[in-house]
C-alpha cells in the first residue's frame, strides 16, 4: 500500500472514530440537498386541484426562492382524483427524469397514491434521486419510494399549506443539514377548535430513543398493511397523524396496527394533532383515552400532540433519517440527514 493512500485511510478511521456516526453522514451526503433558485416540479399525484391550489403553491414555494414548473396536465380531473393513474404515474416520472427538476412537491394529498404504487418505476427513480416532498396521503409515496430506492422523501407540508414561520423554520432539512436540527413544539400548539382537547399535547409513555423515522398518515399506514408496500418500524421512531376520523376509527386502525405487529420492533411513537378526531357525544371514549389505552401497553417512549398533522404550523420530517426523540420534553433532535 502507496503512502498517500494509507494516508488517507488513516485519516477516515480518525474522522470516523472521533464522530458519532450519524454526525459523520453529514459530510457524506449521497445526493444534492435542495438551495434556492433550484426548480421545484409541482405534482398532483392523488386528489384533484384546482388553480387556486397551484397558484398558493407556487406562491410557498417562491417565498422559499425556488422556481416552480408543472404540466398543464394537472389540472385534470376524473372523479375525486387529479385525472386518470396513468396521468398522475406519467407525471411523476416525468419529473424524475427531468435533469431540470431539482425536486418535486406534491401540492396536496387527497386520496390516489396507493393506486400507483405498484406501477412505479423504481430503476428510473433509482437512476435519477431526487427529494420528494408532502404529507397526508403522500405518506404511500413517501416511504415506499425510500424503501426501494434511497432516493430522499420529506414528510413536509403539501405545496397548498399555510407556510407559517414555525413551518418554515422546520422545513430546514430540506436544504440539508450540516449539524443536528431540533425541533421543540410549536407555541401555538394548542388552539381553539372543535374539541380543543385535540390540540392537547401530553405523554403517553416517558424516555428517550434512537431511531430513523418513518410513518406518516395513519389511514394510509393501516392500507399498507398486507402489501409488500408494507412500512418497515423495526428500530424506527415512528410518526403517525390522520385528520376527520371518530375515536372509534382511530381504535380500529391502531388495534389493527397492533395485532399486526406494526409496533413490535419500534424504538418510539409520535402522534401529531389528529384534527377533526373529536367525540361526537359526551358516552364516547375521547380521542386521548383511546390513544393512551392503545399506545401505553407498548411501553416504549411516546406522546400526543407533537406539530405535525393537518394543521397550520407542521415540522418536516426526513423519511429514514437518523434522529433522537425525547418523550419528557416533547422534543425531537433529527441527527442525520437523509441526503
Amino acid at each position: 500500500m502507496n503512502r498517500r493512500k494509507f494516508q488517507k485511510i488513516a485519516l477516515k478511521s480518525a474522522v470516523i472514530s472521533f464522530f458519532p456516526s450519524p454526525f459523520y453522514h453529514f459530510s457524506l451526503k449521497k445526493y444534492k440537498p435542495l438551495k434556492p433558485g433550484d426548480t421545484i416540479g409541482l405534482i398532483a399525484p392523488a386528489g384533484k386541484i384546482n388553480q387556486d391550489r397551484i397558484e398558493k403553491a407556487s406562491n410557498n414555494l417562491k417565498s422559499l426562492g425556488f422556481k416552480v414548473k408543472y404540466n398543464k396536465s394537472i389540472l385534470e380531473v376524473k372523479g375525486y382524483l387529479a385525472g386518470s393513474d396513468s396521468r398522475r404515474l406519467k407525471e411523476l416520472h416525468a419529473m424524475y427524469e427531468d435533469p431540470a427538476i431539482a425536486g418535486i412537491w406534491c401540492v396536496r394529498g387527497g386520496y390516489g397514491a396507493t393506486r400507483i404504487l405498484d406501477q412505479l418505476d423504481f430503476s428510473l427513480i433509482k437512476k435519477n434521486p431526487k427529494p420528494l416532498l408532502g404529507y397526508s396521503d403522500i405518506t404511500a409515496l413517501l416511504n415506499t419510494i425510500y424503501q426501494k430506492t434511497g432516493s430522499p422523501c420529506f414528510h413536509a407540508p403539501v405545496g397548498s399549506s399555510s407556510f407559517t414561520n414555525y413551518t418554515k423554520e422546520h422545513l430546514a432539512p430540506i436544504f440539508g443539514l450540516n449539524e443536528p436540527h431540533l425541533i421543540n413544539l410549536a407555541s401555538q400548539n394548542e388552539k381553539e377548535g372543535l374539541n380543543k382537547q385535540v390540540y392537547k399535547s401530553f405523554q403517553i409513555n416517558p424516555g428517550t430513543a434512537q431511531g430513523k423515522l418513518a410513518g406518516g398518515n395513519l389511514s394510509l399506514l393501516v392500507s399498507l398493511i398486507g402489501t409488500k408496500h408494507q412500512v418497515r418500524t423495526t428500530n424506527r421512531i415512528v410518526f403517525i397523524e390522520d385528520i376527520g376520523e371518530e375515536p372509534y376509527r382511530v381504535d380500529r386502525m391502531l388495534t389493527q396496527l397492533l395485532s399486526a405487529g406494526f409496533f413490535e420492533k419500534a424504538k418510539a411513537v409520535v402522534l401529531g394533532i389528529f384534527a377533526g378526531c373529536h367525540r361526537k357525544n359526551e358516552i364516547d371514549l375521547t380521542l386521548a383515552e383511546v390513544i393512551t389505552d392503545r399506545i401505553k401497553p407498548l411501553k416504549i417512549p411516546s406522546v400526543y400532540g407533537f406539530s405535525f398533522g393537518h394543521i397550520d404550523n407542521q415540522c418536516t420530517f426526513p423519511i429514514g433519517a437518523a434522529a433522537e426523540f425525547n418523550a419528557n420534553n416533547m422534543s425531537i433532535k433529527i441527527l442525520q440527514d437523509n441526503y
